[in-house]
């Protein structure tokens, strides 16, 4: 039962099933801090966004790979290349339906597009420019997943009234997308050396990496606990949340030389606290 449950979870994750409902669960963070109330069509356009960029960047390394590729979950985009571009061609499809017919906000759409423009356009980039841009890589990446589930709050609110915790929270958010990008990289360094993929432990080196994801984890830690400090009491609840979830990935770093699937499970399992919020109203 347990090796059934187990090759089940790892379809899960080749598929970044784990980061589409960790990218919801961003979202519902940041609707709960602003107490606003959005339709399940937003939380499905996330869904189909989310897994149709990430399904792009998967099979754009796949396909650069010469030969078997050694990560599984690269293997598994290059023996389902076909198949998953067609379902990337459909949820594309099905994402731009949704939009257009049930999104009544114009808003959101045109910097929705914009968005996921700028995402693909990003992706493109690092892959033409190769190692030159490799270590911009994890901070793009992170600062557009910041922007990503931060889109709809801030644009579904009222003008002229955002509190400014919402700006804390965002770079919070930014910081630990940041760490758990780092750290991804760090962990995959062995299989992207045999791939040839670019990575930013190949450019930077394992002890420069490895003493960035140490002062970047000093410095996420310091800013969400100063949160305490400087955000009044009604924010407390959503400060922990973050602090929780930036404390499971500190212990994640500590054990990335341990059984990798274990240590990504426990960061998947990092993104989902946000929906503990649904218990508090």
């Amino acid at each position: 039962m347990a090796h059934v449950l187990n090759k089940y979870y790892n379809y899960f994750q080749w598929l970044s099933l784990d980061v589409v409902l960790g990218a919801c669960a961003g979202l519902f963070f940041f609707q709960h801090l602003l107490g606003i109330s959005l339709t399940p069509v937003v939380y499905i356009l996330m869904s189909l966004a989310v897994w149709g960029i990430y399904t792009f960047d998967h099979l754009m390394d796949a396909r650069n790979i010469e030969g078997q590729a050694s990560s599984a979950r690269h293997l598994f985009h290059q023996e389902n290349f076909n198949k998953l571009l067609v379902w990337l061609f459909l949820v594309g499809i099905t994402g731009l339906y949704l939009a257009f017919n049930y999104i009544k906000f114009s808003r959101l759409i045109t910097f929705g597009l914009l968005l996921g423009t700028m995402i693909v356009g990003n992706i493109m980039f690092l892959k033409f420019f190769g190692k030159k841009m490799t270590f911009l890589k994890e901070l793009s990446t992170a600062a557009f997943y910041t922007a990503g589930i931060t889109l709809v709050p801030l644009i579904r609110f009222p003008e002229g009234g955002l509190p400014k915790a919402f700006w804390f929270f965002a770079f919070g958010y930014f910081l630990m997308a940041w760490f758990n990008l780092l750290l991804l990289s760090y962990m995959d360094k062995d299989s992207d050396k045999k791939d040839n993929m670019n990575s930013i432990v190949n450019v930077l080196g394992e002890g420069l990496t490895k003493n960035l994801l140490s002062g970047l984890l000093y410095i996420g830690l310091a800013y969400i606990l100063s949160l305490f400090f400087f955000l009044s009491s009604m924010y407390y609840l959503y400060a922990l949340v973050l602090l929780i979830m930036f404390l499971i990935h500190a212990l994640a770093f500590l054990r990335s030389k341990d059984n990798k699937e274990a240590v990504r499970r426990q960061i998947d399992a990092a993104y989902m606290l946000p929906f503990l919020l649904i218990f508090v109203f």
